[in-house]
């Protein structure tokens, strides 16, 4: 922290405080897991910080309901943000990627107030952990509709509009904390020195340039002729905008959409012969990512689809996912409609 800097000091903590105040009649409850996946996000942190000098390496010998092999770092972060959420009164259920079924705390006959659905990746781009390379969790918080009588999974089931918060911490090479309850995308980083996630970017706006391109690129041969054409244009177009466009793809996700997020760019997984849905789920990953990228000015869609309005049908429903400026996700759009009508 820099010196005559702590009049403006602002940690996680003391921000979603402020942001409650909004609110005169909140009683603090959605403000207590916020502060409880912000703790979380710590313990999962030291971790990181720690692998390589305690057993957090290396694959654990099991399979997640996805049928991908899990890292130990999975197995950790997953038990640690249910421990941080477990006991929260106000969570009615929580979900998580490496887990088959939602982990239901509260009964519907035992709801008689508004009560909340936790989803979450716990380290997303787990296997990047042995290299060295960043990782991240992903959060996604909706109000669990406890007066609006639906068959069991549906209550939970709802599509991305109706998030109340989303979120995402990257572990690089500084621990750092975004999200969003719909007033704007705020970034906080962790500062080692005093445990705390400080206030590091108000506000953030993705920047209207296409500076980063960030997609898996060996799919190419197997995908559709409008993802290809999209591809074509960010790579080798003269247009000025994709000029001085780059290729970046780390592998994990976050630190893929992080890095467009503040430099301005697109990441895409469509979908392909191996992966006809696409391969990023839109519980975890897509909705939580695009209620960001929509706040911070961007767009996210499928393609023929706004992600946020993408009904769920199961738990862990894949989708194709383009998220990034808003002008180059509607151009893949437009591209898609002319290939479609032939």
């Amino acid at each position: 922290m820099a010196a005559g800097s702590w009049q403006d000091f602002d940690t996680l903590e003391s921000f979603i405080a402020r942001q409650q105040r909004l609110y005169p009649h909140s009683r603090g409850k959605f403000s207590d897991i916020l502060r409880r996946i912000g703790l979380g996000s710590k313990i999962i942190a030291s971790k990181v910080r720690m692998a390589g000098l305690v057993d957090v390496l290396g694959k654990q010998g099991t399979s997640n309901v996805q049928g991908e092999e899990q890292m130990k770092l999975d197995v950790i972060a997953n038990q640690i943000i249910k421990s941080v959420l477990g006991w929260v009164t106000s969570v009615a259920a929580i979900a998580s990627e490496e887990d088959e079924k939602i982990t239901i705390l509260h009964h519907y006959e035992e709801i008689k107030e508004d009560q909340y659905v936790v989803f979450y990746d716990p380290v997303d781009g787990s296997s990047n952990i042995d290299v060295n390379v960043s990782v991240g969790t992903i959060f996604s918080i909706y109000r669990y509709p406890y007066n609006q009588p639906r068959p069991p999974l549906e209550r939970y089931l709802l599509p991305g509009s109706q998030q109340v918060a989303a979120g995402y911490v990257v572990y690089g090479s500084s621990a750092m904390f975004v999200y969003t309850t719909g007033q704007g995308v705020h970034g906080f980083t962790l500062d080692p020195e005093i445990g705390e996630f400080v206030l590091s970017h108000e506000n953030i706006r993705t920047p209207d340039v296409c500076t980063y391109y960030s997609a898996n690129d060996t799919y190419y041969p197997q995908w559709s002729e409008a993802v290809r054409k999209f591809s074509d244009t960010l790579r080798f177009s003269d247009e000025p905008r994709y000029a001085k466009t780059t290729c970046r793809y780390v592998g994990s996700l976050v630190a893929d959409f992080h890095r467009n997020l503040l430099g301005g760019g697109v990441f895409m997984y469509p979908e392909n012969p191996s992966a006809p849905h696409g391969k990023l789920r839109l519980l975890y990953e897509c909705a939580p990512l695009a209620m960001i990228a929509e706040q911070a000015g961007g767009k996210a869609s499928t393609g023929r689809e706004r992600i946020l309005d993408v009904q769920p049908s199961d738990v862990h429903q894949r989708v194709p996912f383009f998220v990034g400026c808003r002008q180059d996700i509607e151009l893949y759009e437009q591209l898609v409609r002319q290939m479609d009508a032939g």
